[in-house]
């Protein structure tokens, strides 16, 4: 699959799947009702793209603690909640250091 897209434009691109050359639009609200998938058409994901997707299904499926969420928003609200620029800091080096 050989699909070649310019960046930023909107308009339209030659896409070539499975040696034919078709012609998408990238236009908004483009008609693409009448398109049916064929068996010649397929997709492949690369390794980054399967990562991220399994990455999102587990952040999904991550507990949430409704009480604590509960008591920081009325912290807020009250003005009671503070908090410690240094420890974010740190949270933040860390989270962008994972990147690397």
């Amino acid at each position: 699959m050989d699909i070649k897209l310019p960046i930023g434009t909107g308009v339209c691109a030659e896409a070539t799947i499975s040696g034919k050359a078709r012609s998408t639009s990238m236009m908004p609200g483009a008609d693409t009702a009448g398109a049916k998938p064929t068996a010649e058409d397929s997709v492949t994901l690369t390794a980054a793209a399967k990562t991220l997707s399994t990455t999102r299904g587990e952040a999904q499926d991550m507990p949430v603690d409704e009480q604590r969420i509960a008591a920081i928003r009325t912290a807020i609200a009250e003005g009671r909640y503070e908090i410690d620029n240094w420890h974010l800091a740190q949270r933040i080096l860390g989270f962008e250091r994972s990147f690397a």
